[in-house]
């Protein structure tokens, strides 16, 4: 067993990189809250990956947050490479320009967070880009009262390979 499952199930982002007119977007967990006074993100990024090259020439990068609905788009994101295909015509996503990066954000997602790299911190086989918050959208009726309104919606968490679940359904695969 990979010890490293024994932390799942993790919410479920998309990682998009590049620009308006050539996007990039992976599925990520490893995605983490490090400060609030600067607000910083961490995210985890395999040294192998596309997004990586990317994200360390641009310097910028946008997690958005998917939910249940999203799920097959979620899979493809993880599971093709954008050094090997154009996802935009894999995806039904909409990529929509960002407030503060050239980056682009996803129309279709619940939340939109935008960040430019601070500092790099080798990992292993990953790096973790920190990355400070510069400007974030969201769904009202996803967010109220500053916190995840999950009453309502779907929010998704990955439980390993290809199972994924939410916060208010039994397990799903792709």
């Amino acid at each position: 067993m990979e010890l490293w499952r024994l932390l799942y199930p993790l919410r479920t982002y998309l990682v998009v990189s590049g620009t308006l007119e050539k996007p990039n977007v992976m599925t990520a967990d490893w995605v983490i809250p490090l400060s609030f006074q600067p607000e910083l993100v961490g995210i985890g990024i395999g040294k192998k990956r596309y997004t990586y090259e990317l994200i360390r020439k641009g310097k910028e990068f946008v997690i958005a947050v998917p939910d249940l609905k999203l799920l097959k788009d979620v899979w493809i994101a993880g599971t093709r490479s954008g050094r090997n295909v154009d996802k935009r015509e894999l995806l039904s996503f909409t990529f929509v320009k960002s407030k503060k990066v050239k980056v682009p954000s996803i129309e279709e997602c619940l939340a939109n967070i935008e960040c430019r790299v601070v500092k790099e911190v080798e990992t292993g086989d990953h790096v973790l880009f920190v990355g400070e918050v510069v400007d974030a959208s969201f769904k009202e009726e996803a967010f109220r009262e500053g916190k995840a309104n999950v009453e309502t919606i779907d929010f998704l968490l990955h439980v390993a390979n290809n199972e994924f679940t939410s916060n208010k359904k039994e397990s799903e695969f792709v």
